[in-house]
C-alpha cells in the first residue's frame, strides 16, 4: 500500500505544479516547458514562459528533496549575494530568466543561479533526442559542467500504472 501511496503523491504533486504554471506557449517552447527533476534528484524545477516576456522561458525551484534545515525550518537562500534575498525560501527561488531559443536550437538567457554557492553562471538548455534536458553552466565560457534533467514521470513511473494492472499479493 505504501508504494502505491507514494506513486499517487508523486502524480498529484506534478499535476498541481504543472497546472499552476499553465500559460500560452509557442510550439517551440512546449517541449521544454513543465516540470523537470535535476540530476541527482535533489530538486524539481518548473520551466514556463516568463511573465514579462512570453517569448522567453524562466525556471524556478518547485520542490526540494531536503527542504528543511536541522531546526525544521525551510531552507533559505543564504548564499545569495544580495543580502535582502538571503531570508527567502529556496522553494520558489528563480534560478534562470529570459532564456530564448537561438539558431543552434539551444536556449540561452541571463544565466543560471546556483543557490549552493550564490553564483550565476552562463548557461544553455537543450532538449535531447531521448526527451531529457541538457543543462550546461559555464565559468568564463570555458569551464563548463553539464547536468541531465529528466521529467518526473521518468523518475517516478508509478503514476502511469492503471488500477487494473496492479496485482497485490499478501505476505505472511
Amino acid at each position: 500500500m505504501h508504494r502505491h501511496s507514494a506513486a499517487l503523491i508523486c502524480l498529484l504533486g506534478a499535476t498541481l505544479l504543472c497546472a499552476n504554471n499553465v500559460r500560452a506557449e509557442r510550439p517551440d517552447q512546449t517541449r521544454i516547458t513543465g516540470l523537470w527533476v535535476t540530476q541527482g534528484y535533489g530538486a524539481q524545477v518548473v520551466i514556463a514562459p516568463c511573465s514579462d516576456f512570453h517569448d522567453a522561458l524562466c525556471g524556478q525551484i518547485a520542490w526540494l528533496w531536503t527542504d528543511k534545515d536541522t531546526k525544521g525550518q525551510p531552507l533559505k537562500d543564504i548564499q545569495n549575494p544580495v543580502e535582502q534575498l538571503r531570508n527567502r525560501s529556496l522553494v520558489g527561488t528563480p534560478i534562470f530568466r529570459n532564456f530564448t531559443k537561438e539558431a543552434d536550437g539551444r536556449w540561452r538567457g541571463d544565466g543560471i543561479y546556483n543557490p549552493e554557492d550564490g553564483n550565476t553562471y552562463s548557461a544553455s538548455l537543450g532538449q535531447r533526442s531521448d526527451g531529457t534536458l541538457e543543462v550546461t553552466g559555464c565559468v568564463l565560457g570555458i569551464f563548463c559542467q553539464t547536468q541531465i534533467w529528466r521529467r518526473p514521470q521518468s523518475v517516478c513511473p508509478g503514476p502511469h500504472l492503471t488500477p487494473g494492472t496492479l496485482t497485490l499479493t499478501q505476505q505472511d
